[in-house]
């Protein structure tokens, strides 16, 4: 039998196992992360149980081993979550003022600036906006809608649902939901109060961990 003809069933076997690698298809995701360091677990599960709604769009990641209790409120939630001691690498999201910004302007070449979308209508019940883009409401926003972009997000209609921003300001006017994410904080219900007050237009941005909330008459 002529060698180049012979069969070789291992070879064989392996190409078609590399067949299969080729035709595997994979989908690459951008995916926003808390990271929860150690500590009591009783303020672990209050965290999680007043934050479940808004969590849903995070995957949770514990840097150490989490107890029973804490691991049973995240599968009743249907909770994503990752246990590791590894670091991570990713992009921590800290902006400075507007008026830092404004003052000394620094172009980014490298990045796309985000576009901007406008939403004249109202955003109803049920409804779930994700986008890259700046987005700008003129109606409002009903219980149940959610809103999740990469860029800055202003309402200028009534607030009732979910806003997740990570942009670099989020702009409100009359604010009736307490399920509100500005770049990875879960705003509390004494920030929520603060945007109560009054139906003045609002300005929020973020200095590392600290709100910046500025009202335009």
């Amino acid at each position: 039998m002529d060698k180049n003809q012979y069969h070789h069933p291992h070879r064989a076997s392996q190409t078609a196992f590399n067949e299969r690698i080729v035709m595997l298809k994979t989908n690459q995701k951008n995916v926003h992360a808390f990271e929860i360091e150690k500590q009591e677990p009783e303020a672990v599960m209050e965290f999680l149980e007043k934050n479940h709604a808004l969590l849903q769009y995070f995957l949770i990641i514990f840097k150490y081993d989490i107890e029973p209790e804490v691991k049973a409120i995240l599968c009743k939630h249907q909770l994503l979550f990752l246990e590791t001691n590894r670091a991570l690498n990713g992009r921590h999201i800290k902006t400075m003022p507007l008026k830092e910004e404004t003052d000394h302007p620094k172009p980014n070449h490298s990045k796309t600036e985000p576009k901007t979308t406008i939403y004249e209508r109202h955003i109803r019940s049920g409804e779930e906006i994700y986008s890259a883009n700046h987005l700008i409401f003129l109606g409002n926003i009903h219980n149940g809608a959610k809103i999740i972009s990469e860029g800055c997000v202003s309402v200028y209609g009534v607030c009732e649902g979910a806003i997740v921003c990570f942009g670099e300001c989020l702009i409100l006017k009359e604010v009736k939901s307490a399920q509100i994410v500005f770049q990875n904080k879960i705003f509390s219900l004494k920030e929520i109060e603060r945007l109560l007050v009054n139906k003045n237009i609002k300005i929020i941005t973020k200095n590392d961990d600290i709100l910046d909330i500025k009202e335009v008459l």
